[in-house]
């Protein structure tokens, strides 16, 4: 087998990136990411198996950076476990909140990516499976503080509108201000939220 032209692989990245970004997965076209890096589908195809291989590929290091910026929230979340007090759980969330700020501001176009053009690939279970981990984790959260557990299904569509709020402030483009003023005032009615389910379970 003849070695493989490293040369080509920036390009197929680049050319990948855009078309994902501006098509999603579903109406991306290999043929067109080809095209847009000089190279035949073959070259494609001799690095990645199929269009969801390239696709994962991409947000590797993204899932990666996001494992990395989201460790640290586990330890205020315990230290909330500790305390039992609302101010404590909002201190977490809060913390846990500004990760997504980074996310907007330092990854906005692998946030695009990831959240919304992932639809039919791989990505999009991973999506899914962070948001239920999520849920999950939340019930199990407030039932340990509090002894009683909160309306799991509840707790289940509150975390999947946040994700939903954070998808539609990517998809409409705004200017990153103006996007992240409008993260903190939605941020600011969820809270409100999560500390009446604190009061509800006291």
């Amino acid at each position: 087998m003849a070695n493989r032209d490293h040369s080509l692989d920036d390009g197929i990245i680049q050319a990948a990136y855009s078309e994902f970004l501006a098509y999603g997965f579903q109406k991306a076209s290999l043929h067109k990411i080809a095209e847009k890096a000089g190279v035949t589908t073959g070259a494609i195809y001799t690095r990645y198996k199929n269009k969801d291989a390239l696709f994962a590929s991409l947000l590797q290091d993204f899932l990666e950076t996001m494992q990395v910026l989201f460790a640290p929230i586990a330890e205020e979340y315990e230290k909330a476990k500790c305390s039992a007090q609302p101010d404590g759980i909002l201190r977490a969330i809060n913390a846990e909140e500004q990760v997504y700020f980074q996310l907007l501001t330092e990854h906005c176009n692998d946030c695009t990516l990831f959240f919304c053009r992932s639809d039919g690939s791989s990505m999009e279970t991973v999506l899914h499976k962070l948001m239920d981990q999520k849920a999950e984790q939340t019930v199990e959260f407030f039932s340990h503080i509090y002894g009683k557990a909160p309306n799991a299904d509840a707790i289940r569509l509150l975390m999947g509108s946040q994700f939903w709020y954070f998808r539609q402030l990517l998809d409409q483009h705004m200017e990153e201000g103006r996007m992240l003023t409008c993260l903190q005032a939605v941020l600011d009615f969820t809270n409100a939220g999560w500390r009446q389910l604190c009061d509800t379970l006291q």
